[in-house]
């Protein structure tokens, strides 16, 4: 098992919001990642499995946390002496499971549901072709020294906070999600944290990936690559209406009271994309009744 190293502190650049654009260059290269550690894989057939990225998110690091177990495995790939910052490939235990036991294993039946000594050095190996394939398609772009470090467990968000300088809860990250398929296991899933300041010196190349697929001489060979960002998430919210009270009539409020909004009940709702509105619906709920649901009408 790797030695943990702490990483260097981010560095002290405004990092802005990323765009649609940024979303869709992080998808086109971290699906070429994909594509090279399955073919790092395939070299080795009782290891080998397609990997594929399936869906890029922004979300608040302490979300992230949230989201995994505490006894998932969690990898620290360090950028090294060539740029500060680093990444985090998280796996839950399940998945770490089905990667690395062999059908019919014997496992005393204690430990059947807990990753073994063996089965850890097995996906820290794996984890390691993961940075292989990683570094070899950035380098195409910055070159990248990793460090790596693997955990066992979900450090704690003031473990962190000594791994990633500078990391606090509210600190903006990207989430790529990859599906992992494997001969006769059923799919699993993979994540690859990267804080957003850790970004900010990379912006060029995320410029540089979009200018590349913009110029592309090859039309059809465009439109396919556009086409893998298809699955991209993107935080979509409806304003269902405002309006203002008295602190005092807040206090006063009982159960079974109304608040009365400004959105008369006529009137479509905005939809917004980011922050961009983008569509006009009507509320009301799906077919079975049991969600809230806007019908588009512009």
């Amino acid at each position: 098992m790797a030695k943990a190293h702490p990483l260097q502190s981010l560095r002290s650049a405004s990092t802005r919001p990323l765009t649609a654009d940024d979303l869709k260059a992080l998808y086109y290269i971290h699906d070429r990642v994909a594509q090279t550690l399955t073919e790092i894989l395939s070299a080795e057939p009782s290891s080998a499995a397609t990997w594929q990225v399936i869906s890029v998110e922004q979300q608040p690091f302490h979300h992230v946390l949230r989201k995994y177990p505490r006894d998932s495995v969690w990898s620290l790939l360090g950028f090294g002496e060539s740029l500060v910052g680093g990444v985090a490939l998280v796996i839950e235990k399940e998945s770490v499971i089905a990667m690395v036991r062999q059908a019919g294993a014997e496992i005393a039946p204690e430990s059947e549901n807990e990753i073994t000594e063996f089965e850890l050095g097995q996906i820290d190996n794996r984890i390691q072709q993961f940075s292989e394939a990683f570094s070899t398609v950035w380098g195409e772009f910055h070159p990248l020294s990793l460090q790596l470090a693997t955990f066992p467990n979900t450090p704690t968000i003031d473990e962190f906070r000594n791994l990633l300088m500078g990391i606090q809860p509210e600190t903006p990250s990207i989430v790529l999600t990859f599906q992992v398929t494997m001969i006769a296991r059923e799919v699993q899933r993979a994540a690859l944290i990267f804080p957003q300041p850790y970004l900010a010196p990379l912006y060029h190349v995320l410029k540089a990936v979009n200018d590349g697929m913009l110029e592309e001489g090859d039309f059809e060979q465009v439109q396919n690559r556009i086409a893998m960002v298809d699955d991209i998430t993107t935080p979509v919210a409806v304003q269902l209406g405002s309006t203002r009270m008295s602190f005092s009539d807040i206090q006063n409020m009982e159960f079974n009271d109304f608040i009365v909004l400004d959105q008369s009940i006529d009137k479509p709702l905005t939809v917004k994309v980011g922050k961009d509105t983008v569509m006009k619906g009507m509320p009301g709920t799906t077919p079975d009744g049991r969600y809230l649901a806007v019908q588009i009408v512009e």
